[in-house]
């Protein structure tokens, strides 16, 4: 894909990383439901709506709280049974004294609104809800034990069972005349007149008469604020502030550059419409700079009405950067500032432990010096005659700097990525590479510097979509495996010697990266690693376990199993993946029993397992074990003894040692594969799986090289295929032409010779070809699997139907908006909204498509509705034989009928109602679960995953078969919660 193509993407962290998450936002009092639709929008054009003329920020407001934090996947709501959260966002309900919620926090298990009110200029809004924890000041069981501590609820219940909550804020508010303004909040979720948001600022239209405002919040241990201001626009486009974490702007992604170089790479920069209109605005990037080069893009598609999107553009440098003296138009020059942006001899912090519990684990890591100049550009958009701007700090290092970020084009989504380097000493290669994963809020800028110079080997530390928010799964691992493949296309890099190591977070990605794709890596080195969710960050009651029939919990479980990295370790039961753990004896943050488990994990493998506690490890040679741990007495999540160059915790001698003694053979005797979901991953070394007999289900090949060709034990596997070179390769001397015996079946194989795949099909009497099978038409392949999130895997786009009313309209686009914006935050993602009048043939036959609306109001849906296997109409919906009615929301993917290379995927209902349930689910974060298809009531605001009618799996041909998946009977009893 083009590096300047326009599509959407956005970064994660901004004003809401987890030190702002724990404040919150708004809404109260009411007095009817505005003139407007549930969706904030009438049939008037916004183009015209004069902007509110200061910024200002509702004076009254009503809170409730604290309720249980329930993560990932399916958002629960609190405020039922009156009516939830909607209700209040539309007027349709009010605050009240006689209204109480149930609260697993509170004593007595009830929760009343309580009245806050801010006073002239204040815009935070108090969310303290502590005397709801013990009203009894100490006779009721505490949250929180003696100072420092956690005390039973916290031991038995895990950090995450009373550590995080929920608090509501709710107000009312009069405009005499329809206004537009920007929203500015910290509030995890926002809610204006029923039109959702979840990653400001973001254009809104206030209604004349009243508005309602409801924000939800994170508190900690019952207590937090929310901030939340409306402001005039600065412009129909404007460019988003750049929110800094730590040194490193988060809304633009641009290139170190580096003083006697010139730099041409791809950067982008996010810019928001604030306007109900589609604009087309122009893109001017660097602007009167004498360093980089100007470049105006327009963008196209045109920005939907109050669509965020990252645009892509490039930097590029027109002479070689120099060391003094470079530009530094629009931006103030500084030689004193700490941290890393726009900085000279600073010292900055290179690593830091993840932000856990209540912060108190975190640590400098070192200091490293920024000798360059600063340099800036400037970023311009223009629409409507109006132009708005922001500085962009460019970071250039210096020759002795021997790390720095880099950037490239994703080709999964088209989106903007960053790495960051650690240069060799040496000057000839070929290097091996050291992959080195990020912890959770800590940039891979950081992580890079938190790695001592190496004479033989590049350091490359993988962004992987931000700091915390894809914690190396899903399009986070598939990042870090582009930054290797970037790695190895632009550096002598050699094959066999790349090596995976991280630390906290990154010890968790090394697990479950390294055991998912077990052939990229000569050995495997994770320090103070989790292991996965569930272990990690507890939650008490989760609803999903407590509420969900047993077979249908089993179709979340299969769902979550792509992601569950202890089974995996079947990939290192063949012995080619060495593997040195290393812990703090006394990390509090992730507890040593999670390296113990899958120790004790790889052992019941066959592998030889030796744990020692000490500094230093007695024979670090994977000669001697296949896998090592050191526990280190003393040491907590993030620590340096002194034991050998740089942070211990992250260049452990021994840990070098041992991964370096090592290097990857590419065609072993033995291979042991093990995978569930083909897309994720179908093979290993000179293995492949192309077809399995049940999908979504454990597939396991153990095959060896023998004197007579191969043996073979396969489970759940259709059609296989081997590459050939093995015969050569392998060391096994092959007599004659070779057979392979796959599950006691004897198999001639056509000849050893040759580079061309032997292809193994299984199905019916087993047979080999160097000719790959005939398959069907449309089959579950390596290539397109599912389940639902795969869509964003490839190039996509969200499309909202506009072929309904104006508030149906609305609520579609507000659909498409709303899961942009989640995409923005999580994955720093291309996240293109438009409307279904603008797909046609061509976008079609290059994209996988999410579309948003009903068949009635969704044109593009309603052309390919005949091709589904999933049918919904007014009032009903159908999967197999089983038809459900009411108002229920509904979503699958599937192959598209006319591009079948292609997905769509589908988020609907059988009615308006039911459209607007699809906004509660929500498919983006890791470790939830995602189906193929599900169809739920509005139970799913306080059951979840229990609220599905239907949820399950297509078969390998994309059929509906109820053993993959549960459909219950139609009627649901009555209080069934």
């Amino acid at each position: 894909m083009d590096d300047t193509n326009q599509h959407v993407v956005e970064s994660e962290l901004t004003r809401r990383a987890f030190a702002q998450s724990m404040a919150g936002a708004a809404a109260v009092a009411a007095v009817g439901p505005a003139a407007a639709d549930e969706d904030g929008t009438t049939s008037a054009r916004t183009a015209d709506v004069t902007p509110v003329d200061a910024a200002f920020t509702p004076s009254e407001w009503d809170v409730v709280g604290p309720f249980q934090y329930q993560r990932r996947g399916v958002e629960t709501g609190w405020l039922f049974p009156e009516g939830g959260e909607s209700a209040y966002a539309t007027g349709e309900r009010t605050p009240g004294d006689d209204q109480r919620f149930q609260s697993a926090f509170a004593g007595g298990a009830t929760v009343t609104w309580k009245r806050a009110s801010l006073g002239s200029g204040e815009s935070s809004v108090p969310l303290d809800f502590s005397e709801h924890i013990d009203p009894t000041d100490g006779e009721l069981t505490p949250l929180t034990g003696a100072p420092g501590l956690f005390d039973d609820f916290q031991d038995w219940f895990g950090v995450g069972g009373v550590l995080y909550g929920k608090g509501y804020a709710v107000a009312a508010f009069e405009m005499s005349e329809r206004r537009r303004a920007v929203i500015e909040t910290d509030a995890s979720v926002a809610w204006l007149n029923g039109r959702r948001y979840e990653e400001p600022p973001a254009g809104v239209v206030l209604e004349a008469g009243t508005n309602y405002l409801l924000l939800k919040n994170t508190v900690v241990f019952g207590s937090g604020s929310v901030s939340v201001s409306f402001r005039p626009p600065r412009a129909p486009v404007e460019v988003n502030e750049l929110a800094s974490f730590r040194g490193t702007p988060q809304n633009v992604i641009v290139p170190d550059l580096r003083v006697g170089e010139t730099t041409d790479r791809p950067a982008s920069v996010r810019v928001t419409n604030t306007t109900g209109e589609e604009r087309s605005p122009t893109l001017t990037f660097a602007p009167d700079s004498d360093l980089v080069e100007e470049r105006t893009v327009t963008v196209d598609p045109p920005l939907a009405p109050f669509e965020t999107r990252r645009v892509n553009t490039r930097l590029a440098t027109t002479k070689p950067v120099p060391k003094r003296g470079a530009s530094a138009a629009g931006v103030e020059r500084s030689e004193s500032v700490p941290g890393l942006a726009m900085t000279s001899t600073a010292a900055a912090e290179v690593g830091r432990s993840e932000a856990v519990a209540n912060a108190a684990e975190r640590s400098d890591g070192g200091s490293f010096a920024v000798r360059a100049a600063s340099a800036g550009v400037r970023a311009v958009v223009a629409a409507g005659g109006a132009t708005d701007e922001r500085a962009v700090p460019l970071r250039i290092r210096t020759p002795e700097e021997t790390r720095w970020q880099t950037t490239f084009v994703s080709r999964h989504d088209g989106s903007v990525q960053e790495f960051s380097i650690r240069e060799p000493s040496g000057s000839s290669g070929p290097y091996d590479l050291i992959v080195s994963l990020h912890g959770a809020n800590v940039p891979s800028i950081n992580m890079a510097g938190a790695n001592v110079q190496r004479e033989d080997a590049y350091v490359v530390a993988p962004g992987a979509r931000g700091p915390v928010n894809y914690d190396h799964e899903d399009l986070g691992r598939l990042d870090d495996l582009e930054a290797i493949r970037e790695m190895k296309e632009r550096f002598d890099v050699d094959e066999d010697g790349v090596y995976l190591t991280g630390h906290s977070m990154g010890g968790h990605g090394t697990w479950h990266v390294g055991l998912t794709n077990p052939d990229r890596f000569a050995g495997l080195a994770p320090s103070a690693g989790w292991t996965d969710h569930e272990t990690y960050i507890t939650t008490t009651y989760n609803r999903d376990e407590l509420h969900t029939f047993p077979r249908l919990k089993a179709v979340k479980e299969t769902a979550l199993q792509k992601n569950l990295a202890l089974p995996k370790t079947r990939n290192a039961a063949d012995g080619t993946l060495p593997v040195f753990a290393l812990h703090g004896g006394q990390d509090t943050a992730v507890p040593t029993m999670h390296p113990r488990t899958y120790l004790r994990a790889l052992a019941n493998r066959g592998l030889s397992v030796r744990g020692e506690v000490g500094e230093r490890y007695s024979t670090p040679d994977p000669d001697a074990v296949d896998v090592a741990f050191l526990e280190v007495p003393g040491m907590s999540h993030w620590w340096d003894a002194g034991i050998g160059e740089g942070t211990d915790c992250v260049n452990h001698p021994d840990l070098r040692t041992f991964l370096r003694s090592t290097s990857r053979d590419p065609y072993p005797e033995h291979v042991h594969f093990f995978t569930t979901n083909l897309r994720v991953e179908h093979r290993k070394y000179w293995v492949a799986v192309h077809d399995q007999e049940t999908v979504h289900a454990p597939t396991k090949v153990d095959a060896r090289v023998t004197g007579d060709g191969l043996e073979i034990r396969a489970e759940n596997v259709a059609v296989l295929s081997i590459d050939p070179r093995v015969f050569r390769e392998a060391g096994v001397r092959v007599r004659g032409r070779p057979t392979a015996t796959v599950n006691g079946d004897r198999i001639r194989l056509p000849g050893k010779g040759g580079r061309k795949r032997v292809y193994l099909d299984l199905r019916g009497e087993p047979s080999a070809s160097r000719t790959e099978p005939d398959w069907p038409a449309i089959r579950k392949s390596p290539d397109r699997y599912g389940p639902l999130t795969e869509v964003h895997h490839d190039p996509y786009y969200l499309v909202y139907g506009t072929q309904g009313d104006d508030g149906e309209t609305a609520t579609n686009r507000n659909l498409a908006n709303v899961r942009s914006q989640r995409l923005v935050q999580r994955a720093r993602a291309q996240a293109t909204v438009v409307p279904d009048t603008a797909v046609d043939d061509a976008l079609m036959a290059e994209h996988n498509l999410v579309l948003f609306g009903r068949p009635s109001s969704n044109a593009v849906y309603r052309r390919l509705a005949d091709g589904f296997p999933v049918e919904v109409g007014d009032g009903r919906a159908a999967v197999g034989d089983r038809e459900y009615s009411g108002d229920l929301g509904v979503e699958f993917v599937y192959p598209n009928p006319e591009h079948p290379d292609n997905l769509v995927q589908v988020d609907t209902g059988t009615s308006l109602a039911g459209v607007r349930l699809t906004r509660v689910r929500n498919w983006i974060p890791t470790q939830k679960a995602t189906a193929d298809y599900a169809i739920y009531d509005d139970s799913v605001r306080y059951q979840r995953w229990n609220a599905c009618r239907a949820a399950g799996f297509f078969d390998g041909e994309w059929n509906v078969d109820p053993e993959l998946g549960y459909l219950r009977p139609n009627a649901v009893a009555d209080g069934d919660d």
